[in-house]
């Protein structure tokens, strides 16, 4: 417990980051929360379509309607 609050008090200190820095852990933070996004997000089952029957090739209905 001593080296945590030996480590928060040392948080107060200024200190000075180079732009492209602050940018890179930007970048880093945000991919990271993409990639923890999706592997903890509810697995989802996606339909595109209606499911009418629109665009269904049934073949032998198709022989029937011929003869």
């Amino acid at each position: 417990m001593k080296h945590i609050k030996l480590f928060w008090e040392s948080l107060d200190d200024m200190t000075t980051i180079l732009k492209k820095e602050w940018f890179l852990e930007l970048v880093a933070c945000t991919l990271a929360g993409f990639v923890l996004g999706i592997i903890f997000s509810p697995k989802k089952t996606t339909i595109i379509g209606c499911n009418n029957g629109n665009g269904h090739l049934d073949t032998q209905l198709d022989d029937q309607v011929e003869d």
